[in-house]
């Protein structure tokens, strides 16, 4: 909000001593200009005098009046000469006060040596000039009535009879004084008020620009400086680069679980705890660098210091992420949250902003990837990582979907049944450039250039025609990505194809990930709604391993978790990934949804998942992914997970894993 500018100027009427200090120094600056030009014109006038009675004598008392009159001439040349610098109000009011005695003085020494009633005209005049040289009303009165009784004096010594006449000529010249009064201070008040006008429209112009620059620069939530500005001090830091040497420590800053805390407390909470991060990145980092908000949750920062090594980096690395680690307390609510971290040291002159964003990014992006919540400096491994991004966007910009990706299906086994009940479908990547690239790969870079969507259709093509040769019984599990779910576009585009196919909506489900639901929850409820709508199953991927939310559970209709494999791989040494696959079985039980437990490569870790009541699983004991060419093969195989003779059940296996 911009502050109450207040105007200081007072009203033309009322006393100089009830106006406001600032008011009454105005008045003074506007003043002092006249006094000192009348100081000028006195001295002038006495000069003249002076120089007349030197050189034509004639009058009794010549040296008097010639002491008198350089006397005069010397006092209104020191007022003149004091004037030069600026006075108070008090000041000018004496000096005033001397140019008017001394004519008065002048005057009066004259008219009382040798008296000539021609030279009353003197003592009448003496009312108006003292009106227009003092500067404040009581001394203007004073001075105006001390010369009419001088007036008075004179006549009433030397010319009785006349008295009454210069009475009203007296009366005359008070008129003419306040009169010119009027009109000098009318003048002077005019002045200052054009002058307090133009200070006051300066002052709200001045601050109506300074808020002008504050929204351009900085960010209204946070207070921080906004993207705009960032780049404008990025820039300036690369210029420095290049013209001095002197490198810098670049940083970005992404928070890992806002848009949970986001969805689930509400958008005064979401602020909230933006504001909190705004000022923990400010007390680390302190007066040596500046942090921004880029924007959403993402913000910045640029060092002052020079660091010089990759240790003193990560060190303020790793001081950000464990300030951001701590609980905030927003509102009655007390969450948990982390920030992941990426870092570059910019000492390279010959890249410019762009390119040390990316690079930032990048290390940002492995953040968040590979260690979420923590901090990343960008090296020689993430420059060739990012150098193979870069081939793969350009590759996947230039390929033929159609003919480079094919479909590879894994089975999916119930334990009950003992058979295969469907696939998951799983893309490959065959490039002629690039050779096969694995789907961790470009499923993101396809994601970063904007190219998923019609990916996805083109592979959702491929695996409904796959399906077309399967039993009825047999089900399709698809990945959609969070692209695809945060478009309204990309989910109707995606149940369309499959109306066209003719396939029943039952025997096909979509997989999404809790990224997805991170990104959008109400975009992501209103696709997931959709789909389920139009008659599709939903599954939550790889629940567990991020922020895992039963709140998820409770709002979406979601029909099916899928439990990652990294919980399975060590499940019989780990006691803790024991405990999580148990509960989370346990979860799907209770909630009433199915459950399909991915990874599972031995029938060691088959038994123990039994035992715990798992009955869906995916992975190598079953089967790899296979070309649909395959799939016909794999129905008819039969399975046998009887435990052989003298090989440990799944109670033994257990008992000797340690498992409690």
């Amino acid at each position: 909000m911009r502050p109450e500018v207040h105007n200081q100027q007072a009203p033309e009427s009322g006393s100089e001593d009830s106006d406001p200090p600032v008011r009454r120094d105005e008045i003074t600056i506007a003043y002092q200009p006249i006094l000192r030009g009348a100081a000028t014109a006195v001295l002038c006038y006495f000069l003249f005098d002076l120089v007349s009675r030197a050189f034509f004598p004639g009058e009794a008392h010549l040296g008097i009046m010639l002491t008198s009159v350089g006397i005069a001439t010397i006092l209104a040349q020191l007022v003149r000469q004091y004037l030069r610098q600026p006075r108070s109000a008090f000041q000018l009011e004496i000096c005033g006060a001397t140019l008017c005695l001394a004519m008065l003085f002048s005057s009066n020494l004259q008219q009382n040596l040798h008296f000539e009633a021609e030279n009353l005209a003197y003592a009448v005049l003496m009312m108006p000039i003292c009106a227009a040289i003092l500067p404040r009303r009581r001394t203007i009165a004073l001075a105006v009535l001390i010369s009419f009784a001088n007036l008075m004096w004179l006549v009433w010594q030397n010319m009785p009879a006349a008295l009454t006449d210069y009475a009203w000529v007296g009366v005359s010249g008070i008129a003419a004084g306040v009169s010119i009064a009027a009109i000098i201070r009318t003048a002077v008040l005019r002045s200052v008020k054009a002058r307090l006008d133009a200070i006051h429209d300066r002052e709200i112009a001045e601050e109506l620009a300074r808020e002008a620059r504050h929204l351009a620069e900085c960010d209204a939530l946070t207070g921080l400086p906004n993207r705009r500005s960032f780049f404008l001090a990025l820039n300036e830091r690369v210029e420095r680069l290049r013209t001095h040497g002197e490198p810098f420590l670049l940083g970005l800053v992404d928070l890992d679980g806002f848009k949970p805390v986001n969805d689930t407390y509400g958008h005064a909470a979401g602020d909230e705890m933006l504001q909190t991060v705004a000022r923990r990145l400010t007390d680390i980092v302190g007066h040596h660098a500046l942090p921004a908000r880029l924007g959403g949750d993402e913000f910045a920062l640029l060092t002052a210091a020079n660091p010089k090594t990759a240790e003193a980096a990560l060190t303020l690395g790793q001081r950000i992420e464990a300030k951001l680690s701590e609980p905030y307390r927003l509102g009655q609510y007390t969450c948990k949250g982390s920030g992941s971290v990426g870092l570059l040291i910019c000492d390279d002159p010959e890249l410019s902003a762009h390119d040390l964003m990316e690079r930032a990014d990048h290390a940002l992006y492995f953040a968040k990837r590979a260690l979420q919540g923590k901090a990343v400096l960008f090296n020689a491994a993430l420059e060739q990582e990012m150098a193979n991004s870069s081939q793969v966007d350009k590759a996947l910009r230039r390929c033929d979907y159609d003919s480079e990706f094919q479909l590879h299906f894994q089975p999916q086994f119930d334990l009950v049944k003992g058979r295969i009940i469907g696939f998951e479908a799983l893309a490959r990547w065959n490039s002629p450039e690039l050779g096969a690239v694995t789907p961790d790969i470009f499923i993101p870079a396809a994601e970063r250039a904007g190219l998923i969507r019609p990916l996805t259709q083109v592979l959702l093509g491929k695996a409904l025609a796959a399906m077309a040769s399967w039993p009825d019984e047999i089900t399709l599990a698809f990945n959609l990505s969070t692209h695809d779910l945060m478009s309204p576009h990309a989910v109707e585009s995606a149940l369309a194809t499959v109306r066209g196919s003719g396939i029943e909506p039952s025997r096909i489900e979509f997989e999404i990930t809790e990224t997805a639901m991170m990104s959008d929850f109400n975009q992501a409820r209103r696709a997931i709604d959709q789909i389920s709508e139009a008659g599709h199953r939903v599954s939550l991927d790889d629940f567990g391993i991020g922020y895992s939310s039963l709140q998820y559970l409770q709002l979406l209709p979601v029909s099916k978790l899928k439990i990652d494999h990294s919980f399975v791989r060590n499940i019989l040494e780990d006691t803790a990934s024991f405990k999580i696959v148990r509960t989370l079985l346990s979860l799907s039980r209770t909630l009433g949804l199915g459950c399909v437990v991915e990874g599972v490569e031995t029938e060691a870790q088959m038994h123990i998942l039994r035992t715990m009541g798992a009955r869906h699983i995916q992975g190598y004991l079953i089967g790899a992914p296979m070309p649909a060419g395959s799939i016909p093969s794999a129905l008819g195989k039969t399975y046998d997970f009887t435990p052989a003779r003298g090989r440990p059940g799944p109670a033994e296996a257990i008992r000797q894993a340690g498992i409690q």
